[in-house]
């Protein structure tokens, strides 16, 4: 009983085998006549079971007749034929790969009696492989012809190079097999090659990384290599996939442009006027006496900048305009004067030119150069203030003498009817201070007027100005002022006329008492400007000037004082240039005057033994 049901569940496994698996199945006779076939083969080529039964199995192309049938004869021999591929013939005219498992059919006595045939489809399979191997054949050939070295470095050796590349460093494949790195790169570049690739290993999120190495070549000779570094999978294993392409002559076009490049700096760090580099408006250059104009500390407080940054609003217009122009004209432009801003926020007057430079670094900018009008605008207005005094002293010569005998008259008459005309005493008062004032008007034209004999001697400026403080601190004592020095006793020899001199120092001291009627203080300050000047500084801490007033002090009946004739400060001035000398004043609203009196010293300056 146990045989028979084991004989039946055999016979189940067995049914249900041929009919649930999707391997197709044919059992042919020894003749290749169709015996039965599975639902599987059906499927796979399209005939039915009655179509196939009695016939002979269709068995593919005509040229794999004898192929197939020297594979039956093998099973036939007592052979087994395991997975063997090949096309096969269906229904619809199409060929299917297959992978073919044959095996003989034996009765009980052992005689083989027909062959059992389980074929699988491996059309998809033999379909991929297909692709894989164009694909192969697609990157090989790309790797092969193209302008660029290709390889694969796995397990710190070169494991596919391709022959651009070897022909590059003049190695072949075998040699390149054998090399280590530092064969083939530059020692000096080789860390930081190796510490690069160890981090796109490690990391793996940043898998690629391009350099620039020198390459030694098998001749001893060098080569620059742009090298492109990737992380791939290469059978099945990590490895680096790089690129290297020859950049020899870009690298030396490269350094000739850097060495022109520094070439021009070198020259134009050297010139007196200051000169700028820009692309696109951002200064990529500036010369030692640019820096200096702008008053920055360091060079990178400009470039980088904007250019403007350094060009008043007033001007961005008409400047942006001419850099445009410049760009498509080879001449440079005129010289146009424009303002320009400081680090330090003060605005200074300048002019600038530009020209368009073709090729520095590789690139079209444009350099321009600027001249400081500070000095030439001053120097016009002294020229524009020596003409003004040359006019007024013609002009005070002709009013001082035709003024003087009348007003001579009137005073002496005045003064008979203050004897005569006790009534009329206050009028008379002002009347006669009227006069006085009139006289004094006239006495300073006749100053301006007058020719200046002028006796220049060696004369110590400490011993002058100390004088000058003792005759006006009763003054300010009246007035609730302080006197406050900051002056050594040491020798400070001017070649000078100490009369005119006291004449400038009581003026513009007794205008810094004047400037604080409530009271304050007067700070004067004598230092010495190695090796050759001495600097007098007198400052006050009154209500100070505005700019449009600055601008104006020297000139003739410019006055901030209610009785003041502004001829006072000019003729200071006068006196001041005759000693070769510079009068500047700084002034702010509100804030207080300082007034800055610079003269050549005639001998160095040193400290009074006496």
């Amino acid at each position: 009983m146990s045989d028979y049901v084991s004989a039946d569940l055999y016979h189940t496994y067995m049914n249900s085998i041929w009919e649930e698996t999707t391997d197709g199945i044919v059992i042919v006779d020894l003749q290749r006549i169709v015996l039965d076939v599975n639902p599987a083969f059906e499927q796979m080529y399209g005939w039915t079971k009655e179509e196939l039964v009695g016939r002979k199995l269709p068995v593919g192309p005509a040229h794999l007749y004898k192929e197939f049938a020297r594979l039956y004869d093998q099973v036939i021999e007592g052979k087994k034929v395991a997975a063997a591929e090949y096309p096969k013939l269906c229904k619809n005219g199409k060929h299917l790969h297959v992978s073919i498992t044959l095996s003989a059919v034996r009765d009980s006595s052992g005689k083989t009696t027909g062959i059992v045939a389980i074929e699988r489809d491996i059309t998809k399979r033999k379909q991929t492989e297909k692709a894989l191997r164009e694909t192969e054949q697609l990157y090989s050939h790309l790797t092969q012809n193209v302008l660029a070295g290709v390889f694969v470095r796995q397990d710190r050796k070169i494991v596919y190079i391709n022959s651009y590349m070897s022909a590059m460093l003049g190695y072949t494949r075998e040699e390149f097999v054998t090399l280590r790195t530092a064969d083939y790169i530059d020692a000096i570049e080789l860390f930081t090659i190796k510490r690069q690739v160890a981090e796109i290993l490690i990391k793996k999120r940043e898998p690629r990384y391009t350099v620039t190495v020198r390459g030694k070549k098998k001749d001893g000779g060098f080569v620059y290599l742009e090298v492109n570094l990737s992380l791939i999978m290469y059978k099945g294993r990590t490895a680096m996939l790089g690129s290297a392409k020859d950049v020899t002559s870009s690298v030396a076009l490269e350094r000739s442009l850097r060495e022109s490049a520094e070439m021009y700096q070198r020259v134009m760090k050297l010139l007196p006027e200051p000169i700028v580099l820009s692309d696109h408006g951002k200064i990529i250059y500036a010369n030692n006496s640019a820096i200096k104009l702008v008053r920055a500390e360091n060079r990178h407080e400009v470039i980088g900048h904007s250019v403007f940054e350094y060009i008043h609003s007033d001007h961005h217009e008409d400047s942006l305009r001419e850099m445009d122009l410049i760009m498509f004209d080879e001449e440079p432009s005129q010289f146009e004067e424009r303002q320009i801003i400081c680090r330090d926020g003060q605005t200074i007057d300048v002019e600038m030119s530009s020209i368009r430079i073709n090729n520095y670094m590789g690139k079209r900018v444009i350099l321009t150069v600027i001249r400081d009008l500070t000095d030439r605008k001053r120097s016009e207005d002294m020229l524009v203030r020596s003409e003004k005094l040359s006019v007024i002293g013609q002009l005070a010569a002709g009013v001082a003498h035709e003024i003087r005998n009348p007003l001579t008259a009137l005073k002496g008459f005045t003064q008979l009817l203050k004897t005569k005309n006790e009534g009329y005493g206050s009028y008379l008062d002002i009347m006669s201070n009227e006069l006085d004032r009139i006289n004094l008007i006239v006495n300073e034209f006749m100053t301006l007027a007058k020719p200046h004999f002028t006796r220049f001697n060696d004369e110590n400026l400490v011993h002058i100005l100390r004088g000058v403080i003792s005759v006006l601190e009763t003054q300010a004592i009246m007035t609730n002022v302080d006197i406050e020095t900051q002056v050594e006793d040491c020798l400070m020899i001017i070649h000078a006329d100490a009369n005119q001199l006291k004449q400038v120092f009581i003026n513009v001291i007794k205008n810094a008492i004047e400037a604080m009627p409530d009271g304050g203080r007067v700070t004067i300050a004598i230092c010495s400007n190695f090796p050759d000047s001495v600097c007098l500084t007198i400052r006050d801490e009154g209500i100070g000037m505005t700019d449009s007033i600055i601008g104006k002090i020297g000139q003739p009946f410019i006055t901030t004082k209610e009785k003041g004739t502004g001829l006072g400060l000019m003729i200071s001035s006068r006196i001041i240039e005759a000693h070769h000398g510079t009068l500047h004043i700084v002034s702010r609203h509100g804030e207080g005057t300082e007034v800055q009196i610079t003269l050549p010293l005639a001998k160095p300056a040193m400290t009074d033994l006496n």
